[in-house]
């Protein structure tokens, strides 16, 4: 076989191997892979062997030329020895030159074998790079066959996602409703019978997507994909009426899954090229979408519905599916959905589910004021829930030393306005909240940047450089308020706030906080005058926490407000026009004495101090 022949053969048995991958499962072509791999890697360590070995013979030979060059100079330096020689003889008959020809006739020798070497070295030079030559060629054949089989591969796994999808199982569903007063019999029966069948379709849809060999590649897809289950056959095993006016149903479906060939590429990730013209293949018991205008229960989509706030309710077609984000199966055909929240204005649209579908209804607030006592909890960028909220009404209060046991810079006590409700956060921040902030933004405190935080010792505010809000020096858990933020992290937390709910989030100001702490009372206390036992956990108030660490926030009764902790835990960090460089922590803390965590009690610090007694509370105006 000549040198192009055996490149042909190569070549071809590249595209052979190929072919005989066509049909094969997805592990076999793995499997076909990993072996070719495996051969590939050990070839390619040959190859550079003989790469090697061809670059050492080519260095012999420059050897060998160097050393022909030097034997050649040596034989004309003998023969011109010899010739010499010859001349003095011709004075000189008797001169012995044995020697001078001795040595010329083994110049002679030795500049020819390094000539014989030289010419067997370079045949073997080139015998070696016609080997590379050729297994460089095998290489790339190899590389290509292993390059088809992962084409094949592909192919392989849109046609297992094919037949792992489109299957059908029997299905047995329970479901209870509570007929509505005014519902007919007939109508919650209907009513029933179809939340059975949307139940069971979400479950076998759950279970097909669980069920998949590559459920985590398709699961990560699932909103974007056209897939829906067909309801082949569905009948009532049981159902009954019980006293309360609930109907109880039971029923016996045989569900199919059906994702188009086609679609296979986009749940998977793939290119579209692998299931164009594909569609005919192994086509399941329902090929096509059948063309549905109004619901009749046998063709289910998941529809998914979103908004941007929580603990709001979904109704579909009138019937309520509980709060956001909601993931149901409806029949195919058109539907209303209306999402609504007190405050807000509800949001209503008519669609035509056709595909599995989802849907953004955000909700806008109402014209009127925030009402008192209402809760308002936004939601944030990223499906992050925000603070919860209270709303505080407007009102005049006094501001300062009411009672007289106050220190200087409580005084004098002024009358304060606040014209317009505003919202503020029940809890202190939290340690959780304050996470998602730096996970969404990757944002480093002051204390992590330098110099740590300050803890209270004997007196004075003591600085470590290992403590900040993550490790503050006591236990901690998602639900304690964060310390060891300075006023400038409190101030970044806030901006986010604002970006990530479209809303005006700020730090209390000294008046906001003040009014809102006191709830409506102009005691040192929302309770009272005496700090009491147990009341809010301050240096020595008797607490499980006082002079421990932090409590979890809400551990103790919300003033008449709505608010929790405003009287010690942490101090918080308020907003003061008077304060241009430096920052006022009001509220008292869990190592300061029960004076201090008095309504009107103000610290004055620089803004760049934080400890692991300081922490904060936001603000949300209208």
């Amino acid at each position: 076989m000549n040198r192009i022949a055996q490149l042909t053969c190569i070549v071809a048995l590249s595209f052979c191997n190929f072919a005989f991958a066509a049909d094969l499962s997805v592990a076999e072509i793995e499997q076909k892979i990993t072996a070719k791999q495996a051969e590939y890697n050990n070839y390619n360590k040959n190859l550079e062997s003989e790469i090697g070995a061809a670059g050492k013979l080519e260095k012999d030979l420059e050897g060998l030329r160097q050393n022909v060059t030097l034997a050649d100079a040596d034989r004309q330096s003998a023969l011109i020895e010899m010739n010499l020689q010859y001349e003095k003889m011709v004075d000189n008959p008797e001169l012995d030159i044995t020697s001078v020809r001795t040595s010329y006739a083994k110049a002679v020798r030795t500049h020819k074998a390094i000539k014989d070497s030289i010419a067997a070295k370079y045949n073997d030079w080139q015998s070696k790079l016609q080997d590379v030559e050729k297994m460089q060629v095998s290489k790339h054949s190899l590389l290509n066959t292993i390059e088809g089989l992962k084409e094949q591969l592909n192919g392989a796994r849109i046609d297992r996602l094919y037949q792992e999808f489109n299957r059908q199982e029997a299905v047995v569903v329970s479901h209870n409703i509570a007929c509505d007063k005014d519902e007919t019999i007939n109508k919650c029966t209907e009513r029933g019978k179809s939340l059975a069948k949307q139940k069971a379709s979400k479950r076998f849809l759950d279970s097909l997507y669980d069920g998949l060999s590559e459920s985590v590649e398709a699961s990560a897809r699932r909103q974007s994909s056209d897939v829906f289950v067909q309801v082949v056959r569905s009948e009532v095993a049981e159902s009954n009426f019980s006293g309360q006016g609930n109907f109880n149903v039971k029923m016996n479906l045989q569900l199919q899954g059906n994702l188009k060939r086609a679609e296979g590429c986009a749940l998977l990730g793939l290119d579209r090229r692998y299931c164009v013209g594909n569609d005919s293949k192994d086509t399941p018991v329902i090929a096509e979408r059948p063309k549905v205008t109004t619901p009749d229960g046998s063709v289910m989509y998941e529809l998914t519905v979103r908004s941007n706030v929580f603990d709001d309710e979904v109704f579909i077609d009138g019937v309520s599916y509980g709060s956001t984000k909601l993931q149901i199966m409806l029949p195919a055909g058109e539907h209303e959905v209306e999402v609504v929240k007190r405050g807000y204005e509800p949001n209503r649209q008519r669609i035509n589910v056709k595909e599995p579908t989802t849907l953004k209804m955000d909700l806008t607030r109402t014209k009127y004021a925030f009402s008192k006592g209402e809760k308002i909890q936004d939601i944030l960028a990223g499906d992050i829930p925000g603070p919860e909220l209270v709303v505080v009404p407007a009102g005049s209060f006094r501001m300062g030393d009411i009672t007289g046991s106050g220190l200087d810079n409580e005084r004098p006590v002024k009358t304060k306005d606040i014209k317009q409700s505003f919202g503020i956060s029940e809890t202190e921040i939290t340690v959780k909240a304050f996470e998602q902030f730096v996970k969404a933004t990757s944002f480093v405190t002051e204390a992590e940047k330098d110099k740590g935080c300050a803890s209270y010792a004997e007196g004075q505010a003591v600085w470590e450089s290992n403590r900040n809000w993550r490790s503050p020096g006591f236990t901690q858990t998602d639900k304690s308020p964060v310390v060891c933020v300075s006023l400038s992290d409190a101030k970044a937390f806030v901006s986010w706030m604002s970006k990530a709910s479209n809303q005006a989030y700020k730090l209390p100001s000294e008046a906001q906080w003040e009014y809102a702490a006191r709830g409506g009372k102009e005691t040192d206390f929302w309770w009272g005058e005496g700090v009491g036992t147990d009341n809010g956990n301050c240096g020595w108030c008797g607490s499980q926490w006082s002079n421990v660490g932090t409590s979890p926030v809400g551990s103790f009764e919300r003033n008449h407000f709505g608010l929790f902790d405003t009287v010690g835990n942490v101090w918080e960090w308020t907003t003061s026009s008077a304060e241009v460089n430096n920052g006022v922590v009001r509220g008292g803390a869990w190592n300061f004495a029960p004076r201090l965590a008095r309504v009107s009690t103000r610290m004055e610090l620089d803004a760049n101090f934080r400890a692991n007694y300081i922490g904060f509370r936001v603000v949300r105006e209208q």
